[in-house]
């Protein structure tokens, strides 16, 4: 079971997971050297697989009743 204050962790990491994938992605857009971009790129999709992680998380201990409003 996931206490109310547990719940408001997981919100703000998957809020600081989307900025920054939101940012990598900003970056890699203006960014001219392949590398760099190449890094920018990655790390974005590094950021997005985490939010995806913490939302499926919180999917199953919904539907598992697990979490305490």
């Amino acid at each position: 079971m996931l206490s109310a204050k547990e719940l408001n962790y997981i919100k703000d990491f998957m809020s600081w997971e989307l900025l920054m994938a939101k940012k990598c992605n900003q970056y890699a857009n203006q960014e001219v050297d392949a590398n760099f971009k190449g890094v920018f790129n990655n790390a974005g999709q590094v950021h997005q697989q985490n939010y995806r992680n913490l939302l499926n998380y919180l999917q199953q201990q919904s539907a598992q009743g697990g979490i305490v409003q």
